[in-house]
């Protein structure tokens, strides 16, 4: 009687093992959102990994492309809970995966791929799983008053603070603006906050630097951080206007439309004391114009008044030349100095007298000398980042040569254009 009991015992633990050893597994995805879905919203998508077993491991899984959305993990909490099934436990570890829907209308999640082990108690022999989520559809609203190709976010909650550098809107050339905005949203990442529009204006050399971004995440929810920069470096005297950045979002809780507008900027450059604009056209025309009457008043004497225009040609030109010279003096001390503001704007008032139509990156690509371009970007970057340590005697050494080749190719053109008053041919003639 007792061989039969132990045998019974035996049988009856045997088959718990065995029972304990057929561990199952299966995965659930589902969308966690009450109430309608915009565009812009972060959506919580949860990815379910479940076993009858008592542990995971070597899980993996491949979130796929979403048309029309961002489908992405912005971080690496996990929810750990357990559910009765037909009186069955099973173990879930849940992954909360954030999607961005940018379009609106119908959006399709493909399938996920995933993968991982589990096994029924400690000691045993884990068992491998793969299995694939079914497609998962859901309806997306755009917010009324916001365009179908328009970005937008969505969000409860909306911060942002703007500095402009200097705050004054006087400046002289050479000097650099500077404008700084943080933006903060909550349950938005960061990377989906727009970039600032880039305002393009003659006269100013824009440089827009890269954008510091951080998510940070508190028990779950998550807020984007982004600070961007752009800086303006002025080339050349004038007033410009920046006009101002209106920045929209879409409250889900108060079903409304908000908006904040950072007010533009106003500069009045003023010209550094080398500054001064040379002849317009109207002038030069004004004074050819008088040069032609005066040679038909006295046109006997024709040869006289084209030596006198001549004459008068170059004492213009020996004004142009000195004021080259005062302004390229003013040049070289600047440089001396190394101060990188200073210098750039000596630099741009000495362009403007040998070529007033030419914008730095012009002239420089014109030259064809690979020490300048280098300095010249050397100087902005000095400009930019405010660098006090700047040196530019291999800039000025650059510029020596291109005024030398300049002066040189004038020469040859003076040349040419004597040639047919040269006396010698005149008395062939």
């Amino acid at each position: 009687m007792i061989r039969v009991v132990l045998s019974c015992a035996v049988l009856l633990l045997s088959t718990q093992i065995a029972a304990q050893n057929e561990v199952l597994a299966d995965i659930g995805i589902s969308i966690q959102q009450d109430g309608d879905i915009w565009r812009g919203q972060q959506v919580t998508v949860n990815l379910d990994l479940k076993t009858t077993g008592y542990s995971f491991a070597n899980t993996h899984f491949n979130l796929p492309e979403v048309n029309g959305a961002f489908l992405m993990q912005t971080d690496t909490t996990t929810i750990k809970f357990s559910e009765k099934i037909d009186a069955v436990t099973w173990q879930v570890i849940r992954y909360p995966l954030a999607l961005y829907p940018q379009t609106a209308g119908q959006l399709e999640i493909p399938a996920i791929e995933v993968r991982f082990s589990t096994s029924a108690g400690f000691g045993s022999a884990e068992k491998a799983f793969e299995f694939q989520t079914a497609p998962l559809q859901i309806q997306v609203q755009s917010p009324p008053g916001v365009k179908q190709n328009e970005m937008v976010i969505t969000t409860t909650s909306f911060k942002f603070d703007y500095t402009w550098q200097p705050e004054s809107g006087a400046a002289h050339t050479g000097d650099a603006l500077t404008l700084t905005v943080s933006r903060q949203a909550s349950n938005i990442s960061a990377m989906l906050l727009p970039p600032l529009p880039v305002y393009q204006v003659e006269g100013l050399a824009t440089y827009p630097q890269a954008p510091v971004v951080n998510d940070k995440t508190n028990r779950g929810d998550l807020t984007g951080e982004r600070t961007d920069s752009i800086i303006w470096v002025v080339e050349k005297p004038g007033v410009y206007d920046i006009p101002g950045i209106r920045f929209q979002w879409w409250d889900p809780n108060s079903l409304e439309l908000k908006q904040q507008i950072i007010p533009g900027i106003k500069l009045n450059i003023l010209p550094l004391p080398s500054d001064k604009t040379p002849p317009d056209e109207a002038d030069k025309n004004a004074q050819s114009g008088n040069d032609h009457l005066l040679v038909l008043l006295i046109i006997i004497l024709a040869v006289l008044s084209v030596l006198l225009w001549l004459g008068f040609k170059r004492g213009t030109s020996r004004h142009a030349e000195d004021n080259e010279k005062t302004a390229f003096k003013t040049l070289q001390s600047a440089i001396s100095s190394h101060h990188a503001g200073q210098s750039y704007g000596a630099l741009c008032s000495w362009l403007n007298w040998v070529s007033p139509a030419v914008t730095l990156a012009e002239f420089a690509a014109a030259c064809d000398n690979t020490q300048l371009s280098e300095e010249l970007e050397h100087l902005q970057q000095a400009l930019i980042s405010a660098d006090s340590n700047w040196r530019g005697n291999r800039l000025l050494s650059a510029l020596q040569q291109v005024r030398n080749v300049i002066k040189q190719q004038k020469a040859v053109q003076n040349k040419a254009a004597l040639a047919p008053l040269n006396p010698q041919r005149l008395n062939a003639v």
